[in-house]
């Protein structure tokens, strides 16, 4: 991102952005993790039985994507939270 104007970012901006950047990386991760797992699931011919390998490799994604969904919801949250307007002049009560 090439800013024009040369002026510098306020930190809230910088802790928006970082926000954004964060929020869509753990997005793209949990959807890939859901896309690879269900193409897994659906595409790929197995055997009845899952080897032991298989099982935990199927173990692991699972609680790597239920960490992500919760992380990923609180970060929401969280930040949703703090920048509330309660007295609805369209700033932010913790800027004003």
């Amino acid at each position: 991102m090439v800013r024009r104007t040369g002026a510098k970012l306020e930190n809230s901006q910088i802790h928006a952005r970082l926000i954004v950047l964060v929020g869509v990386l753990m997005a793209v991760t949990f959807v890939l993790m859901v896309v690879g797992l269900l193409f897994g699931l659906l595409f790929v011919s197995m055997p009845e039985d899952l080897s032991p390998l298989d099982s935990k490799i199927v173990d692991l994604l699972s609680t790597i994507s239920v960490f992500l969904t919760g992380a990923l919801s609180g970060l929401v949250s969280a930040n949703g939270i703090k920048n509330t307007d309660k007295n609805k002049d369209g700033i932010p009560d913790v800027l004003e």
